[in-house]
């Protein structure tokens, strides 16, 4: 049986850790943000997609995403 690769098995676990923050601060978020972000991420969708689907303009959902991203940022340096 072949030895586990150690920086491969820390690099998955703080993967992880971090999806499991990520998805704490996205739980925390306020919409629109969090499902903009859900969708961009997760979902990967585009902009005009997302747009759509709320009935606004791409550059909307553009902004909103930025402004999620930045929330994120800033609650994950704080």
């Amino acid at each position: 049986m072949p030895l586990v690769n150690q920086t491969s098995f820390t690099s998955k676990i703080v993967d992880e850790e971090s999806a499991l923050l990520v998805h704490q601060f996205l739980h925390q978020m306020r919409e629109p943000y969090k499902e903009v972000f859900t969708l961009r991420v997760f979902g990967e969708l585009p902009f005009e997609k997302i747009a759509a689907l709320f009935g606004k303009t791409p550059n909307w959902a553009r902004v909103t995403f930025y402004r999620a991203k930045k929330r994120l940022s800033n609650i994950w340096r704080g």
